[in-house]
């Protein structure tokens, strides 16, 4: 039987397709069918279908008096989730929180969810759909699987895309002083962005892995992104992570130039 993580981010841009993976994801996770799953004939599968599994709850941000939506999903509504997790399931072996738009969680409450994914109850799932993973705190992000879908949601922001290429270039061409110039230039990026520009240079350096003779070369430079990437998970600066990745990258750059 596969293994499914505690936490899951969705990221679609459109909200309907990316409502409809969470829900068979989380089909997937409360299916109760012998063999595959989900097997779409269970009384689990078939409530799921429904909107109706007791088990299974959406989070969305909610509604004032005249019916318009809020900006934000907020901390109080991850705290009743977050309680509400610590209560046994009432028809199957386990519980799925979907949490809609989570993208518009604010920091209080992502900060609240953190706690709840770092230490989730046992048997509970959580499955964030966004259109913007950047918009996720790097320590949620972190925490989650991340998965795509739709071809839209494939595509890469342009301008995290563009300055991905040019790190690559820079740190593959063998200019020290240009590539330390760059990652000085660009030290007071975004803490959000920051976690999508060091996925991309990661995909970037993965395909570079499969065509390059000199992999040693290539998986030092991953790990180092890896490390940057955790170092976001502990709240170290952004400053501080372009300070690692000019001195160290360079000093890879020094050793593929000798």
């Amino acid at each position: 039987m596969e293994k499914l993580s505690h936490a899951y981010i969705v990221s679609s841009a459109s909200e309907e397709a990316g409502l409809e993976k969470a829900y068979e994801l989380a089909a997937k996770m409360l299916c109760s069918g012998a063999g595959d799953r989900p097997c779409g004939v269970c009384r689990d599968c078939r409530k799921i279908k429904a909107r109706v599994h007791p088990d299974l709850t959406l989070v969305s941000q909610l509604t004032d008096d005249k019916g318009v939506r809020k900006k934000e999903i907020l901390i109080g509504q991850i705290r009743d989730m977050s309680a509400d997790a610590y209560v046994l399931p009432n028809e199957a072996a386990e519980k799925v929180y979907i949490i809609e738009r989570a993208d518009t969680m604010n920091e209080q409450a992502q900060n609240a969810a953190l706690k709840l994914f770092e230490e989730p109850p046992r048997g509970v799932h959580f499955i964030l759909c966004v259109q913007n993973a950047a918009r996720l705190l790097p320590t949620v992000r972190s925490r989650c699987v991340e998965l795509r879908c739709g071809d839209e949601a494939d595509a890469e922001d342009e301008s995290i895309a563009k300055l991905a290429d040019e790190f690559v270039e820079l740190l593959e061409g063998g200019d020290v002083p240009g590539f330390t110039a760059w990652c000085f230039e660009h030290e007071k990026m975004d803490a959000r962005l920051l976690s999508d520009f060091l996925f991309g240079v990661k995909r970037r350096l993965t395909e570079k892995l499969k065509a390059e003779p000199d992999k040693k070369r290539i998986m030092g430079n991953i790990e180092l992104i890896d490390r940057c990437l955790k170092y976001q998970t502990v709240n170290t600066g952004v400053k501080h992570i372009f300070g690692l990745l000019a001195v160290r990258s360079a000093m890879e750059t020094r050793k593929q130039v000798d």
